[in-house]
């Protein structure tokens, strides 16, 4: 709670329109940015489609007119039939095109857009509980050309990192894809296991980029963020160097799985890792307040990772704090730590009321 010198007295009724208002105020203002990205993906994601249409037809009626195979220019076969996208998909990657490579990386990006929608409407609609993670270090304001660069060359390095990850998956021995042999033993039970081997690898590779001497060169990047709040931005928004390893740290969890494990594993199973563990790391990156526990045992706390951002050497865990109590540098988090007034968030505008009195800008969004 923050205590400030002077108190104004509201009653209850006024008091909870006002909160309404700030909630309503914020998935306005801070969905904005949100919903203008996913707009432009939706539309990139359409006209990738019009263009993969149109470059099939067009190519199957030269074919079909010269009296060739539509299918010769897709995976070369004398089949006579023009085989569909989901036909080449299931003929395996080396069957897809260039053009079906690059369809897939703009609905991977689209995908990528709107689970940073979702997870911000659900924190300020409300939908997720009404508490907040107070700021307590400083909030990064203003991106920089750097963080801009950084953010959009990770988010470019998503969709091949998909792309090889299910190309493995296709080649694995262990992995199940028909739809009718999905069960709970190949689909629900590997979740947990793979998640646990995923952040004891995630755990000891964080805790190596804190080392002195690589600290300054990779990971310092990430940490110039005190307070994150802007969800799958600030999540990715790292050094590409460590993109990649905690990005193929899932296809090497998936690896282990399946090999070290020897266990078989439903490709809907891969799915909800990504889009679970997508979910979470930004949800570890806002500032809503969300706790998961089964029977009394905390599963998840995003709190953690805030922590972490304050107090570096510690909590060292993506997803879960199991491997930080195991190494001892879990460190709880503390609700009467000192909270400064001024580094609150302007629930308008997602910047810092610091911010704002320094630009001059206090009265104008108030």
């Amino acid at each position: 709670m923050i205590n400030t010198a002077r108190q104004t007295k509201q009653s209850p009724k006024r008091s909870l329109t006002t909160r309404q208002g700030h909630q309503t105020a914020s998935l306005t203002h801070q969905s904005l940015p949100s919903i203008a990205t996913l707009m432009i993906a939706i539309v990139y994601t359409l006209l990738m489609v019009s263009l993969h249409t149109s470059a099939y037809t067009t190519d199957h009626s030269s074919n079909s007119s010269q009296g060739t195979s539509g299918s010769d220019n897709f995976i070369g076969s004398d089949d006579g039939v023009a085989l569909t996208l989901l036909l080449r998909l299931r003929a395996g990657p080396d069957s897809i095109t260039v053009l079906d490579l690059t369809l897939f990386g703009v609905i991977i990006l689209l995908g990528l857009e709107l689970l940073n929608f979702l997870v911000k409407f659900a924190g300020y609609s409300g939908l997720t509980g009404p508490k907040r993670i107070p700021v307590r270090g400083k909030h990064l304001d203003e991106l920089s050309n750097t963080d801009l660069l950084f953010i959009g060359l990770n988010k470019v390095a998503t969709p091949p990192f998909v792309y090889f990850l299910f190309r493995y998956m296709y080649f694995e021995p262990n992995s199940v894809w028909d739809i009718k042999k999905a069960s709970v033993m190949n689909v629900i039970v590997p979740l947990p296991v793979i998640f646990v081997m995923y952040d004891f690898f995630y755990t000891l590779l964080h805790c190596a980029l804190h080392v002195k001497g690589v600290y300054a060169y990779i990971h310092k990047h990430h940490h110039h963020q005190k307070a994150p709040s802007r969800a799958n931005v600030d999540a990715v928004n790292v050094h590409p160097i460590e993109f990649f390893l905690g990005e193929y740290n899932h296809l090497f969890a998936v690896f282990l799985y399946c090999r070290a494990l020897n266990q078989q594993l439903h490709i809907l199973s891969v799915l909800l890792f990504l889009v679970i563990g997508g979910a979470l790391a930004s949800i570890n990156h806002t500032r809503f307040d969300i706790t998961w526990s089964v029977f009394g045992i905390p599963l998840y706390d995003s709190k953690n990772h805030d922590v972490h951002h304050r107090i570096p050497q510690s909590n060292y865990g993506q997803y879960i704090m199991f491997w930080d109590y195991v190494f001892g540098s879990y460190r709880p988090y503390n609700k009467d730590d000192r909270v400064n007034p001024v580094s609150q968030l302007d629930p308008k505008t997602g910047k810092s009321l610091e911010y704002l009195q320094s630009k001059g800008l206090t009265d104008k969004f108030k």
